[in-house]
């Protein structure tokens, strides 16, 4: 039975069946884990990737909306795609990033691109082409490279990376909500409107990859449209200082602060546990024990990388 309340649908009891991965290169650990939570269905995704260059890491996190295809899409090839990139392969990983960003739109509008979205979607295969036109589908981006001493985020909608230095927790992205100034006069400037924090009453992020719909403006850039795939890019030095990173989705911040999240994370893995265990007790922490608030009960996805 699922419950539906004015935050949507729900299932009777929250699904904590957790998906986790551990990765270690020299000093660094990364773990990662995901679950479903109350949510019907499970629309994150995520990549956690040492050495995808020399000395380059990449972490990044995928929440799907009204999907999970174009997140898993995403995951799948987001990657191969920036190593491919002419910028990318130059070390201009600002340029690389927003052009993958952007790159991962454009794939998701060929033919072979839209065949693989209706494969996710219908979990087969052999899925008939004619299975469904389009996919509505979009999803948060969030990822960081680490390349050498310099960390890059780029962030498109409200997802969230923290760096915890010095005991303290310092966010390097900004979550896109159309109530922000900049987004809201984009929006507007495109022709929307923002009712109750959602564009044309619909969305309540500015910022993703997908949700085409919102992008089939012709006389607009596409960090002019709707919605836009162009990343927010802060650039930080790697200090001695850093001794965490957190990447997580939006269900993650809702819950604690980032300074509590970054000390909750780092106390257990002071204590010898792998990243990922520590992730999975931050999930089985902030998980809702029931829907009244609507707090709690999203996906959760959250990527923790111990930085020495």
């Amino acid at each position: 039975t699922n419950l539906i309340n004015k935050m949507g649908i729900y299932l009777a009891a929250p699904n904590k069946e957790k998906h986790s991965e551990d990765k270690t290169s020299g000093k660094m650990r990364a773990g990662a884990s995901g679950m479903q939570g109350w949510r019907v269905n499970m629309e994150d995704a995520h990549i956690a990737e040492f050495n995808i260059a020399e000395d380059t890491h990449i972490f990044g996190v995928f929440d799907g909306h009204g999907g999970k295809e174009v997140a898993l899409y995403v995951e799948k090839h987001f990657v191969e795609e920036l190593q491919k990139n002419a910028s990318f392969q130059k070390k201009d990983y600002e340029t690389a990033l927003t052009q993958t960003f952007l790159r991962m739109d454009d794939l998701l509008q060929t033919p072979e691109g839209k065949k693989e979205l209706i494969r996710i979607k219908s979990g087969d295969e052999d899925a008939k082409n004619d299975y469904q036109t389009d996919s509505f589908a979009g999803c948060t981006a969030c990822v960081v490279l680490i390349a050498g001493k310099k960390i890059y985020c780029a962030n498109a909608g409200d997802s969230r990376c923290i760096i915890y230095s010095n005991k303290k927790a310092e966010a390097l992205s900004n979550d896109h909500k159309p109530d922000l100034d900049e987004e809201r006069r984009r929006v507007e400037k495109a022709g929307g409107y923002i009712v109750d924090g959602r564009i044309n009453g619909n969305l309540n992020l500015s910022r993703a990859i997908g949700d085409l719909e919102y992008k089939k403006n012709t006389d607009l850039q596409p960090g002019e449209q709707l919605i836009s795939a162009v990343p927010e890019i802060r650039v930080r030095d790697f200090t001695d200082q850093d001794e965490l990173m957190v990447v997580g989705c939006d269900g993650i911040w809702e819950c604690l602060t980032n300074q509590e999240i970054a000390e909750f994370l780092a106390s257990r893995v002071q204590d010898g546990k792998p990243a990922s265990k520590a992730v999975e007790e931050l999930l089985d922490k902030i998980v809702a024990p029931d829907t009244s608030t609507g707090v709690g009960c999203d996906n959760m996805t959250c990527i923790l990388v111990q930085l020495k």
